[in-house]
């Protein structure tokens, strides 16, 4: 059976899960990850616009009835204040073992550059809809002991695939989960840049211990599952076929077009994948951002729920998200549907109804952290969203899970008591919010004119390039400023200098980009900036 192809069909012209209401210029909710438990019950996350600075969250609804209703949304995730996943949480997938939900999402810190020099991460949860602890490149969440108990949040997040690529690249991220005998299979896209400048674009894997629970920090690399025949070929979400043994991969392929499709591809091992079917039929034109459904490990089974998704529609960032049941069944060869026409399909709007909560947060940017000095006083304030991403005035906030030694609250007015920082939880009927607060001493400066480094961390243990793919890689550095701020830098702009490496081995440029003079080998560099240094190994491999 593993030497037969596979053909997914759709039943029908599908059903909008999501589409903007009435008075919407915008709105959408893509990518969706879809876990089917019986003929009836899904659960389905989504990506969905944020607020206030903040690019995407994700959206989780559940249905009991086979897609015919489904739950009001609740936003489940979101950046995680001053962190690396600062700007987003983007393109979820989701796949449960071990107890857990685990949710991977794609983020960058590179907010100016318009979601470029992107990174991997993960969070899990116990429930389908939170709350979560995110992956901190040691351990879930953070925690601290105090004479009130354990306090317990959700921690800043560490990439768990880094982008050591040329910062201006898209990066690394839009990840999906399978797991097959007690082995994890995570597929991601690569979008980077070679030696000579010319952009490439793939589907990497890579393979983990489901039964160990720091996993993330034990991935191993296991290679190209496909490469990408453009930009235009979106990301894969990825499931196993229990009835015929193989990995399936859907995608969309020439996005945001009218010949947009859905495209599918299969694999008898996981690690790598070939193109079996090529889906205009019943498809909505302009598609893009898709995902398959599974069960809790992503597997498909006969008489389970089988739904697949995507947004569409012909207005850029007003989409609808439509959901279609799909059947899989043998098919010798490879079908296509290139001679078909996807669907003109026109977004319908939602008729308009009682707004809802979907997110509680602060009103005031940034969102989710405030700097204090010690004895002062702030009243924070906070708003809630509806699904149309209105804004409303939050009462009868309430705090809690904080730490006392730190701050003192009385209603929404916060008092800083001594140097260090807390996590703090705000309830109200509306939802509830994790906030951020740091507190300095007394005449604190924060100014931007006068700060100066006071630390230079590295980003990774060490670089690897490969002369096969002969990628143009950037070092940088994480900077602590003297005023409480911090970036990821390689920019000569920024004081950063790059000596004591092998220059027959490689070439490095002011900014911190480097590529491979076409012979294997070790070296290493030195990240200077002002009195302070990191070095990082480089190792330059045939493969």
């Amino acid at each position: 059976m593993k030497n037969m192809s596979v053909r997914i069909r759709l039943k029908d012209g599908g059903y909008d899960v999501y589409a903007p209401m009435e008075g919407q210029t915008w709105g959408y909710r893509y990518g969706p990850s879809i876990m089917c438990y019986d003929d009836k019950r899904a659960d389905a996350w989504f990506a969905s616009p944020g607020a206030l600075g903040e690019a995407d969250w994700f959206t989780y609804r559940h249905t009991e009835d086979g897609g015919k209703t489904w739950s009001d949304e609740k936003v489940v995730l979101t950046p995680t204040a001053d962190s690396m996943d600062l700007f987003s949480v983007c393109d979820p997938a989701v796949v449960k073992f071990g107890g857990y939900y685990y949710i991977g999402y794609t983020s960058t810190i590179f907010v100016e550059g318009g979601g470029v020099c992107n990174n991997a991460f993960v969070a899990r949860s116990k429930n389908p809809d939170g709350p979560f602890e995110k992956w901190t490149g040691d351990g879930w969440g953070e925690r601290r002991t105090t004479p009130d108990g354990e306090l317990c949040w959700m921690g800043k997040p560490a990439p768990i695939i880094y982008f050591d690529g040329d910062s201006a690249a898209w990066g690394e991220g839009e990840p999906s989960f399978v797991v097959s005998n007690d082995v994890l299979y995570m597929y991601y896209t690569k979008t980077s840049k070679r030696a000579d400048g010319t952009r490439f674009s793939q589907t990497l894997v890579c393979t983990a211990d489901a039964t160990d629970e720091n996993w993330p920090a034990k991935l191993r690399q296991r290679g190209v599952a496909a490469e990408r025949t453009s930009t235009a070929n979106d990301s894969f979400d990825v499931v196993y076929s229990d009835e015929y043994g193989k990995f399936i991969a859907i995608s969309t392929d020439r996005r945001f077009t009218k010949d947009s499709m859905l495209a599918i591809y299969e694999s008898n091992n996981g690690l790598r994948f070939r193109r079996c079917n090529s889906l205009r039929e019943n498809v909505g034109f302009m598609c893009h951002n898709s995902g398959i459904s599974g069960d809790e490990l992503h597997h498909v089974k006969k008489g389970d729920l089988k739904l697949l998704g995507y947004a569409y529609g012909d207005k850029w960032g007003f989409w609808g998200t439509r959901f279609h049941e799909y059947t899989i069944e043998r098919y010798n060869g490879v079908y296509s549907e290139l001679d078909k026409k996807s669907v003109e399909r026109v977004v319908e709007p939602k008729p308009k109804r009682e707004p809802f909560s979907i997110n509680l947060m602060p009103e005031t940017m940034p969102p989710r952290f405030y700097k204090l000095t010690v004895g002062e006083k702030r009243d924070i304030g906070f708003i809630w969203l509806d699904s149309a991403y209105k804004h409303y005035k939050a009462e009868n906030v309430t705090f809690d899970n904080y730490d006392k030694s730190v701050i003192d609250v009385d209603g929404t007015t916060v008092t800083a008591k001594r140097v260090g920082y807390t996590y703090a939880n705000a309830h109200s009927k509306d939802g509830c919010a994790e906030v951020l607060f740091y507190v300095y001493p007394e005449g604190f400066d924060f100014s931007e004119e006068n700060k100066y480094p006071v630390s230079v961390m590295p980003v990774k243990d060490e670089y690897k390039i490969s002369l096969k793919e002969n990628e143009m890689k950037q070092l940088r550095v994480i900077v602590q400023y003297s005023n409480g701020t911090w970036a990821e830098t390689g920019k000569a702009a920024d004081g950063v200098v790059y000596y004591g490496y092998d220059e027959d081995l490689i070439d490095v440029d002011e900014n911190g980009r480097f590529t491979a003079k076409g012979v294997t080998g070790a070296t290493r560099v030195t990240v200077g900036l002002g009195s302070f240094e990191v070095t990082y190994k480089i190792r330059i491999t045939k493969i």
